[in-house]
């Protein structure tokens, strides 16, 4: 990841709104994969974060506090590990996120909110994708339109060596490893290919000057943007013909 040290552990400022927090999270036993938090700082003194981590308390404390609104956005069914912890902290701040996550963590039944209301509410500064026909992952992908981001979660990697040989293995075994690809797990468990093939045209035609990864490193090179567009509708393509 590139960018500047904030003052804060491990948060770094990568364009003028744009905020990333990273920490590593365990896998399986022996493997950790880094993982990013995105903050999107809005207009009006607001704050969008996506997928919270285990922050800190004096530095998440102390970076909110600034900001008069914050939404917490977790961005699909799998990134919910951390959403307690953050809530435990700030009750006050609405929680957003797909109703799958309901299953997974109970207590969000009478807390989160829909992704779709947020989108409506933040649209001339924020747009949301949500990716269809995969209910395993039930992803939804931000465009940040004053920084030209898009920000992913799961949607595919972009972990590159060196890194510890766990994770060399699993990255291999799902063919991430390397180079900026898409989870044969995400693969497999999107069952409609055609919807997911739809709702992921639009990101082609966005104007984007970086893309910012879950899990690996940021994307800013014109050329690896287009490969990581490509990487998210070419594959599916071509299993749809297979």
């Amino acid at each position: 990841m590139t960018g500047n040290t904030m003052g804060y552990k491990t948060m770094k400022k990568i364009a003028e709104n744009i905020f990333t927090y990273e920490y590593a999270t365990k896998i399986m036993p022996g493997v950790h994969f880094p993982v990013n938090s995105s903050f999107i700082a809005l207009k009006n003194n607001q704050l969008m974060i996506v997928s919270p981590g285990p922050f800190e308390k004096g530095m998440i404390q102390e970076f909110i506090k600034k900001y008069s609104v914050v939404y917490c956005v977790a961005p699909n069914a799998l990134h919910h590990k951390h959403l307690k912890s953050f809530n435990d902290l700030f009750p006050e701040i609405d929680i957003y996120g797909p109703s799958a996550l309901i299953k997974k963590q109970p207590w969000l039944s009478e807390k989160i909110l829909s992704l779709d209301l947020l989108g409506k509410k933040l649209n001339s500064q924020v747009l949301f994708f949500p990716i269809l026909g995969n209910a395993f992952l039930d992803e939804t992908v931000f465009y940040c339109r004053q920084s030209k981001s898009l920000i992913v979660t799961d949607l595919f990697f972009n972990m590159k060596d060196p890194m510890p040989l766990g994770r060399k293995w699993i990255l291999g075994f799902v063919g991430a490893r390397n180079k900026i690809a898409q989870s044969r797990l995400v693969k497999s468990a999107t069952k409609d290919k055609e919807a997911y093939t739809q709702s992921v045209k639009p990101l082609s035609e966005l104007d984007c000057q970086r893309i910012m990864v879950g899990h690996g490193h940021l994307i800013e090179e014109t050329e690896d943007i287009k490969k990581a567009l490509k990487v998210i509708g070419a594959v599916q393509r071509e299993s749809i013909r297979s």
